[in-house]
C-alpha cells in the first residue's frame, strides 16, 4: 500500500517465468511515477522477484533484459522435452549472465536497498538478506532465492557457507509492513499491483506467507511459471504487467487518469516514437503508432492483448468521476520504447535451420528418434556436469552424510520407542547417562566400558 507520508517500500513476488510481468510494472513506474522507484526505503523480492530487483538497481538496459529473458525461454522450449531435457541447466544459464552482466559494485548499489527471500535448509525458516559485501556474494544469494530441488538440481547452493533454496518456499511476498508497502504479482489476487477480476469466488488460499485466488487462470498460470509459454504470451504478460500498474496509480490517485505517454526530449524524438493524444482516440489509432514502431510483430502483440486482456478489464472500474473506463483505447497508453524492445525480443534468430527444424515432419522424426538421442545426449551431459562438479566434490558430500545423518536420526526417533535400554541381570547395574569432564553425554554401553578399563588399569 502507498502511504506517502510514512514512506513505502517495493515487493515483487516469485514467480518464476513469469518474472516479464515485472518488468512491465517496473517500466509504467518508472515512465509514470519515476518516485516510488527513486524514494523507495527498500525493494524486496524473492526468486525471480529478487533477480528483477537487483537487474532494476543495476541499470540494465531493458532490451538487454528482455533478450536474456526470451532467450532462455527458448532454451527451456528447444528440445523435445522442454525443462526435463538434461542439457536445460537453468541455475547455469542465470550464473553466467549475473557475472557478465552485473556492474562491480553491484553490492554496494544494493546494499541497504535491495532485500533476497531465502530459505534456509537446515530449519525450513526464511532469512531476509540486504548486506553485501561483494558480488559473488550477490550472485551466490540470487541463485540461492532462485534455487527450487529437483528443477534446478539436487544440491542447494551455498550462501556464505548455508545451504539455501528458493526464498519462495518460506515467503514468496517478503516485506516489514504490510501497510507502507506496494505488492506487486503476476497472479489473480488481492494485491496493489496484480490481475483484478470482478468475481464471486472469494476462496484463498495462504501459501508460504503468499495469498492466492483459488481460480482456473491462477491454475493456468502456476503451471506457466516452471514450464514457459511461447515468448509472444510472456510480452502479452509483460505489458498487463504495465497497465495493471498504470491502473494502481489511477486509483491511488498519482494518475488522475490514464495520461498519454509522456513527450521525449527533443534528441531522443528520432529513435522513439511518442505515444497517441488521449483525446478523440479512436480504436485504429489506439493501436496504430505501437504497430507501427514496432512493426508486424509488435502488431500481432498488442492485437492479442486487446483480444484476451482488456474485455476483463473493462468490467473492473465503475464509470466513476475522474476514472475513464479500461477499454481498449488504453492501449494507446503503452509505452514505445517497451513495446518495440518486446517486438525484437519476440522475434526468432534462429535462421534457416530453427524455421527447418519447426517443419512438422521434422519435429515428427524427432520424436521417433528420441529414445535412440537421449541416451547419448544424457550421457555427454552427465558427463560433462561431472567435470564441473569435480573441484565441489568434497564440499558437497560432507553435506550429503550430514543431511543423510539428520535425516536417519529424526525417522529413528519416530520410529523407535524412547524408553532406556535395560541391561542383563547378571551383570553389574549401569549408571544413568552423564556427561564426562567434556560435556558430552555417554550412553550406558560407553559408561560399562569405562568402568571395566579403569577397574583393570587400578590392578593392574
Amino acid at each position: 500500500m502507498y502511504d506517502p507520508e510514512r514512506g513505502w517500500s517495493l515487493s515483487f513476488s516469485g514467480c518464476g517465468f513469469l518474472g516479464l510481468y515485472h518488468i512491465g510494472a517496473t517500466r509504467c513506474l518508472s515512465e509514470r511515477a519515476p518516485h516510488l522507484l527513486r524514494d523507495a526505503r527498500m525493494l524486496f523480492g524473492a526468486s525471480s522477484g529478487a533477480l528483477h530487483c537487483v537487474v532494476c538497481t543495476a541499470g540494465i538496459p531493458l532490451d538487454l533484459t528482455l533478450q536474456i529473458l526470451m532467450e532462455l525461454v527458448r532454451m527451456a522450449k528447444r528440445r523435445n522435452i522442454g525443462i526435463f531435457h538434461p542439457s536445460f541447466n537453468i541455475s547455469k544459464y542465470i550464473r553466467d549472465n549475473l557475472c557478465k552482466y552485473l556492474p562491480a559494485d553491484i553490492h554496494k548499489r544494493i546494499s541497504g536497498k535491495v532485500c533476497i527471500s531465502l530459505t534456509r535448509v537446515s530449519d525450513g525458516e526464511n532469512v531476509l538478506v540486504s548486506d553485501f559485501h561483494s558480488k559473488d556474494e550477490v550472485v551466490d544469494a540470487l541463485l540461492c532465492s532462485c534455487f527450487i530441488p529437483v528443477y534446478c538440481g539436487l544440491i542447494p547452493p551455498t550462501f556464505r557457507g548455508v545451504r539455501y533454496v528458493d526464498g519462495g518456499a518460506s515467503d514468496n511476498m517478503p516485506l516489514l509492513d504490510a501497510k507502507t508497502t506496494i505488492t506487486v504479482s503476476p497472479f489473480y489476487g488481492e494485491y496493489d499491483i496484480c490481475p483484478k477480476t470482478r468475481s464471486t469466488n472469494f476462496l484463498h488460499v495462504n501459501i508460504s506467507n503468499f495469498r492466492l485466488r483459488i481460480c482456473s487462470e491462477n491454475i493456468h498460470l502456476l503451471m506457466r511459471a516452471l514450464y514457459p509459454p511461447e515468448p509472444k504470451v510472456l510480452g502479452e504478460l509483460c505489458l498487463r504487467g504495465y497497465l495493471d500498474a498504470l491502473r494502481f496509480l489511477e486509483e491511488t490517485g498519482i494518475c488522475n487518469r490514464p495520461q498519454p505517454f509522456p513527450e521525449l526530449p527533443p534528441e531522443d524524438k528520432e529513435s522513439e516514437v511518442a505515444g497517441p493524444c488521449w483525446e478523440n482516440m479512436s480504436l485504429e489509432s489506439s493501436l496504430g503508432p505501437a504497430a507501427t514502431e514496432t512493426g508486424l510483430e509488435g502488431a500481432e502483440l498488442l492485437d492479442r492483448l486487446g483480444l484476451s486482456m482488456l474485455p476483463w478489464d473493462k468490467s473492473i472500474l465503475t464509470w466513476d468521476k475522474g476514472i475513464l473506463p479500461w477499454d481498449k483505447s488504453i492501449l494507446g497508453t503503452l509505452s514505445p520504447t517497451l513495446t518495440r524492445a518486446l517486438s525484437r525480443a519476440v522475434m526468432d534468430r534462429g535462421g534457416y535451420m530453427s524455421r527447418i527444424c519447426n517443419f512438422f515432419p521434422v519435429k515428427i522424426m524427432s520424436y521417433v528418434m528420441l529414445p535412440c538421442t537421449l541416451p547419448v545426449e544424457s550421457a555427454v551431459i552427465f558427463t560433462q556436469r561431472l567435470v564441473a562438479w569435480l573441484p565441489d566434490v568434497p564440499e558437497d558430500v560432507r553435506w550429503m552424510q550430514q543431511a543423510t545423518s539428520k535425516i536417519s536420526s529424526r525417522v529413528m526417533a519416530r520410529l523407535l520407542p524412547s524408553a532406556r535400554p535395560q541391561m542383563p541381570a547378571s551383570g553389574p547395574k549401569a549408571s544413568p547417562c552423564k556427561p564426562d569432564t567434556a560435556g558430552t553425554w555417554r550412553s550406558p554401553a560407553s559408561v560399562w566400558t569405562w568402568v571395566l578399563s579403569h577397574g583393570l588399569s587400578k590392578r593392574g
